[in-house]
């Protein structure tokens, strides 16, 4: 059984600030990837998981620089949720197009984005990776992802309803730390990266626009 699970989320990436990013394949920046040099060296070598979209790719290529995450499995279940029609618009965009289905969003658990995946599919699959992860006989895992799959797997071990993932803010180009138990686990570290533990107030536009959506929402 897994003990430790590094929980990256991809570099910044080039989307506009504040828009909903889940199945749009957005490149990341060349200074995210800088700033990844100084993840690398907190990261334990060893098993590594990744998303198959280019984001997270980028990511992992970089951190192989460093040496570390040479063995990699990509898998579609660490894709981030798809938004359907809202892909790449900003919550203002959609309360003012789709004002009629924001209280359906803000309860999160039964909704389904318009032309896109629906939430209880989604942590269906994180929650099956998350049991992979527990069955693995490394002791230490890295995953490479995205925000929403990090913010849903840690409510699924933490054994919280998941509409309170936005609890976590998690920011691009760092890694949370999960120590699992038999019963759950514990959030042992969270946006991590090159020594710094970032607070709420270091917040980026993008995660203030996101704490600034209805209650619950899922991104």
């Amino acid at each position: 059984m897994a003990e430790h699970l590094y929980l990256v989320r991809h570099c910044e990436t080039s989307a506009p600030a504040g828009a909903l990013v889940g199945s749009t394949d957005a490149d990341v920046t060349a200074q995210g990837l800088r700033a990844l040099d100084r993840l690398a060296p907190l990261l334990p070598g060893g098993p590594c998981f990744c998303s198959p979209m280019l984001r997270t790719r980028r990511t992992l290529e970089r951190l192989r620089r460093s040496g570390v995450c040479m063995q990699a499995v990509f898998d579609d279940r660490l894709r981030e949720i798809d938004f359907g029609r809202w892909e790449r618009k900003r919550f203002a965009e959609i309360a003012e197009s789709d004002s009629d289905l924001l209280d359906a969003w803000s309860a999160y658990s039964g909704f389904t984005f318009p032309g896109g995946e629906a939430v209880s599919s989604f942590v269906g699959r994180v929650g099956e990776m998350l049991a992979i992860f527990r069955e693995h006989p490394a002791r230490d895992l890295v995953v490479i992802t995205h925000g929403g799959v990090i913010r849903t797997m840690i409510c699924l071990a933490l054994n919280l309803p998941v509409r309170h993932y936005l609890l976590f803010g998690v920011r691009p180009g760092t890694y949370c730390r999960l120590d699992l138990h038999s019963r759950g686990a514990v959030l042992s570290g969270l946006n991590r990266a090159g020594g710094k533990e970032w607070s709420v107030a270091d917040h980026t536009p993008e995660d203030r626009e996101t704490v600034r959506q209805p209650q619950n929402m899922t991104k």
